[in-house]
C-alpha cells in the first residue's frame, strides 16, 4: 500500500471515528431524558400517592369523631333517662350541668366532623385533578419515552455499522500507522488526521514549513504537523484516488 493509500484510509478510519463520536454524544443524551421522564413521573405518583394518605387519614378522623360523637349522644341519653328518676334538687341540678357541659361538647364534635367532610371533599377534588395531570403528563412523557427508545435502538444499530467499517479500514492500515493514529486521536481530542490548506494545517491553524508542505501535497510520504503532531494530507492528492473505501449506511 503507497503512502497515499494509507492516508486514504486513515481519513476514512478517522470519518468513521468523528461519525461514532457524534453518535455516541447523541445516545448520552438519552439515558438522562429517560431518567428525568421517569423522575418526572414518579414526583407526579409520589404527590398523588401523599394526598391519598392524607384523604385517607382524613376520612379514620371523620370516622373516630362520628364515633365518638355518637357514643357522647348515647350517654346524654343515659343521663336523661337517670335524670326522670332523680329526685335530690341538688342531683338534678348537677347532672343537668353534665348535660349541657357534653351537649356544648358534641356542638364542638359536629364542627370538627364538618371541618374533616370539607377536607375531604377538598383531597377528593384536588386527587381528582391530580389523577388527570398525571394521566396527561403520563401520555405525553410515554410517546416522547417510546420515540427516544426508538431513537436508541437507531444510534446503537448505526454504531455497530460504523464499528464495522471501522473494523474493516483498520485491517487495511499497516500497524505502526494505526499505533500513531489511535495514540494522537486520544492526545487531540479524537482528531488524528487533517487536512492541510493554504500551508495551513486545519488542525491547529499553524503555517506549514514550505518544504514540508510541498511534500505534503504530492502524498509521497506520510507527514505530521510540526506543531499539533497530527497525521496530515492534501485532500486533492486523495480524491485522485478515487472511491474505494466502503461508505456508511447512515449518511
Amino acid at each position: 500500500m503507497t503512502p497515499l493509500q494509507t492516508l486514504k484510509t486513515l481519513v476514512s478510519l478517522q470519518e468513521i471515528d468523528v461519525r461514532i463520536r457524534e453518535l455516541e454524544k447523541d445516545r448520552e443524551q438519552i439515558p438522562s431524558r429517560l431518567k428525568e421522564i421517569e423522575s418526572l413521573l414518579g414526583g407526579k405518583d409520589s404527590e398523588l400517592g401523599e394526598e391519598r394518605n392524607q384523604l385517607d387519614e382524613a376520612e379514620m378522623s371523620r370516622r373516630l369523631l362520628e364515633g365518638d360523637l355518637k357514643a357522647e349522644k348515647e350517654k346524654i341519653k343515659k343521663w336523661e333517662t337517670r335524670l326522670t328518676e332523680i329526685r335530690s334538687n341538688r342531683d338534678y341540678q348537677a347532672l343537668s350541668r353534665e348535660i349541657e357541659a357534653a351537649r356544648k361538647a358534641n356542638l364542638g364534635i359536629e364542627d370538627e366532623i364538618l371541618k374533616k367532610m370539607q377536607e375531604i371533599e377538598d383531597l377528593k377534588t384536588s386527587i381528582s385533578q391530580k389523577e388527570q395531570d398525571l394521566a396527561d403528563l403520563d401520555g405525553g412523557l410515554s410517546a416522547e419515552r417510546s420515540e427516544l427508545e426508538g431513537k436508541l435502538r437507531s444510534i446503537n444499530g448505526k454504531i455497530a455499522e460504523e464499528e464495522r467499517l471501522r473494523d474493516q479500514a483498520k485491517q487495511a492500515v499497516d500497524d505502526r500507522w494505526l499505533r500513531q493514529y489511535e495514540t494522537i486521536r486520544k492526545r487531540r481530542d479524537g482528531v488524528a488526521v487533517v487536512a492541510v490548506l493554504d500551508e495551513h494545517c486545519q488542525g491547529c491553524h499553524m503555517g506549514i514549513p514550505p518544504q514540508l508542505y510541498n511534500i505534503v501535497l504530492k502524498g509521497e510520504r506520510i507527514e505530521t504537523c510540526p506543531y499539533c503532531h497530527r497525521i496530515v494530507y492534501y485532500k486533492q492528492a486523495l480524491d485522485s484516488l478515487g472511491e474505494d473505501f466502503p461508505q456508511s449506511e447512515n449518511g
